[in-house]
């Protein structure tokens, strides 16, 4: 039989998409009085916001009369019609936050000196508050009356930390509002209305890995979009990506496609594993972003977001070329005279900036983008050295002086003498040449030798039957005019019709890794020579051996050899896959000689 849901179990169910946990409760509350104009916001976080939440504004407040609707939903004053939501420039606007929070714990709204409390779902009667200007919000006993709900709670202290990082998350957007959290009744963290990057500077020195005074601002303008960059130095990094923030029209967001974009346009000037310290702010027209996909708002579509991948690409790579530039003239100079007599082939054309960047502040006149000329066109190089030189150029750690030096081309000529002596760490091999001793990284030697492979194209493998996969507009858009650079590395793409692709071969190294081949061709546009890179890493990372495998000697000597026949013993990322100590460091270290 079926029956129609009593509306407090239907409000529940629905509450279960809006609020999941104390952190969701303090993320809708300072969307509301964001969205009041509030010039001063302040979050008062009872254990872990379990027992309370309160937030306390200066903004237009609540009139007498619309007060009972507030608890409503569907109620609100943010739009009224449906061209409404192609024009949003308010944080909430569903209607459905305020109603959510009531039906599974006590809230209670003051303004405009009244006062009215919603139960669980039961609205009581409105009543006189000491709250005249603004709106003071209080959440309690949150889930109470849902056990099963509150059992998925974790312990204050989890809760706590995850309302501190809505609370910077939604500060990063709003420098011009003053901020302030409350944790179990002590100040825990005040931001005052400042600049923006004055108030990135403050919430990154909470992160310990984080340098103050290490960050530089890019801008790059082409209507409709406003791109403004603000990020730490490459010499100020994390070892993970919590740090990388995307904010589109001021609200913070998850983007795969554009957190990505930033890890391959850093991957040069960063060790491995590491990554950026990285505030990008997306300013578009409100008629080409949808945030009406979830009620947490954490997810949008951006209709141009090919133009957008595209200016964040050459934005970042024209502010690292620029920054090492005078390091980069010495490392091609060093590494000509190594390749002196060597036949290296036509050389190519060296890489040169291909957007206007500006540090502290945006001077150049920047051109309207075009969809063919969002990133530098990088075509097939047969040279590996050229290639690197490029990655080099773009990379100021590239040489170290002081540090032991690796291995040039004449070096490491086919015709050198080496011994193999065995493997360290299960990581490292080590191989006696002369007077020398190397060290390689198994996994990236073997990673720059399958990238040769696959580029060389030597053994494509046909599909049987074609894998058949959908994109959205924006995916499409750059298939039709770049999926040549796939077919570079055997990777076959028809377009059968709008929206819709066939994938009719793969390298051979790559089978049964075509879901992931495919997921990352759906998602990786707007840029040439990043979509190169992250191909290559689906697919030579994958098939290469790893850190931690144990090899043969016959497996370890094969892999040995193959790397004394690379013209440069460079990972395709640019960075060296070996170390070096002589036998003079060698003895020196151990007291042998003075």
């Amino acid at each position: 039989m079926i029956r129609k849901l009593d509306s407090v179990v239907a409000s529940r169910i629905a509450a279960g998409e809006v609020v999941d946990k104390p952190s969701s409760v303090l993320r809708e509350l300072l969307d509301n009085a964001i969205d009041s104009k509030a010039t001063k916001v302040s979050a008062y976080i009872e254990e872990g916001g379990i027992k309370s939440i309160r937030v306390t504004d200066n903004g237009s407040g609540i009139s007498k009369e619309d007060l009972p609707l507030a608890f409503e939903r569907h109620c609100t004053s943010k739009i009224s019609t449906l061209d409404d939501l192609f024009a949003l420039r308010t944080l909430g606007f569903r209607g459905e936050a305020l109603s959510s929070i009531a039906s599974c714990s006590v809230l209670t709204i003051e303004s405009s000196s009244c006062s009215l409390t919603c139960n669980n779902g039961v609205m009581g009667e409105l009543t006189r508050g000491t709250v005249t200007e603004g709106t003071s919000v209080l959440m309690e006993d949150l889930f109470e009356n849902i056990p099963a709900r509150k059992q998925f709670l974790r312990r204050a202290s989890s809760e706590a930390a995850d309302c501190k990082k809505v609370f910077l998350e939604k500060a990063l957007g709003f420098e011009n509002v003053e901020l302030l959290l409350f944790i179990d009744g002590k100040l825990f963290i005040r931001l005052p209305s400042q600049s923006r990057v004055e108030r990135v500077n403050d919430i990154f020195s909470l992160d310990r890995s984080f340098v103050r005074g290490s960050l530089v601002e890019l801008n790059r303008e082409a209507d409709p979009i406003n791109i403004h960059i603000v990020c730490a130095t490459p010499d100020v990094y994390k070892r993970d990506r919590t740090q990388i923030k995307i904010l589109v029209n001021n609200r913070i967001v998850d983007s795969y496609q554009l957190v990505t974009a930033v890890n391959n346009a850093y991957s040069a000037a960063l060790p491995g594993g590491a990554f950026p310290f990285f505030c990008l702010y997306i300013e578009d027209s409100p008629t080409l972003v949808d945030f009406n996909i979830h009620p947490s708002k954490r997810e949008c579509k951006i209709r141009n977001q090919s133009t957008i991948y595209g200016l964040v690409t050459n934005m970042i790579r024209d502010y690292l070329y620029n920054r090492s530039e005078n390091t980069y003239k010495g490392v091609v100079e060093k590494q000509e005279e190594m390749f002196e007599g060597f036949d290296l082939g036509e050389k190519k054309t060296e890489y040169k900036p291909s957007s206007t960047f500006s540090a502290p502040h945006h001077t150049a006149e920047a051109d309207t983008p075009r969809k063919t000329e969002t990133a530098p066109a990088f075509k097939p190089d047969p040279k590996w050295f050229e290639a690197a030189k490029n990655v080099l150029g773009k990379k100021s750690e590239s040489v170290d002086t002081a540090a032991p030096s690796v291995l040039s081309a004449a070096e490491s000529a086919p015709e050198r003498t080496w011994r193999y002596i065995g493997q360290v760490f299960n990581t490292f091999l080590v191989v006696e040449t002369g007077e020398d001793l190397l060290f390689i990284d198994q996994h990236a030697a073997h990673e720059r030798i399958l990238y040769d492979e696959i580029r060389s194209l030597k053994d494509v493998q046909p599909l049987m039957i074609p894998y058949t996969f959908e994109t959205d507009r924006s995916t499409d858009d750059f298939l039709l005019e770049n999926s040549y650079i796939y077919r570079e590395f055997g990777v076959e793409l028809v377009r059968s019709k709008s929206m819709q692709w066939e994938m009719l071969s793969i390298p051979a190294v790559c089978r049964k890794n075509e879901d992931e081949i495919v997921k990352y061709i759906t998602t990786a546009t707007g840029d040439v020579e990043s979509a190169r890179k992250g191909l290559f890493a689906i697919i030579a990372c994958h098939a290469a051996i790893k850190a931690g495998d144990v090899l043969d000697n016959i497996t370890a000597r094969a892999l040995v050899e193959k790397v004394f026949k690379l013209d440069q013993m460079l990972c395709p990322h640019g960075r060296s896959f070996t170390f070096k100590i002589t036998r003079e460091e060698l003895y020196k270290a151990v007291g042998r000689i003075v």
